[in-house]
């Protein structure tokens, strides 16, 4: 049995972070959309995108999410592009 331990916030915001980049990947799969068309969507490159869904492996790189590379606007912008619901929106915004 694992014991419960109470996170800080930056280990919260380190795993929000993590989950959001699976959303990210989760969401382009579910409606057909390439690194491509997302930064398109972004502004941004298709190389851009890829560093910024990118999270390290466990071994030899860091396992901690260095920083948010999503400004509130992109989400915003990605929440729009993937036709997202209010419910899931706020889901996205909250810790």
């Amino acid at each position: 049995m694992v014991p419960r331990v109470a996170l800080s916030m930056e280990q919260r915001m380190d795993y929000k972070l993590r989950d959001f980049k699976g959303w990210v990947i989760m969401q382009m799969k579910l409606n057909h959309k390439t690194q491509k068309e997302v930064g398109k969507a972004l502004g941004v490159s298709q190389s851009k995108v890829s560093q910024m869904l990118k999270v390290p492996k466990d071994g030899k790189e860091e396992r901690k999410v260095k920083k948010d590379p999503f400004t509130y606007g992109q989400v915003l912008t990605l929440c729009e592009f993937f036709g997202v619901d209010e419910k899931e929106k706020q889901k996205l915004f909250t810790f």
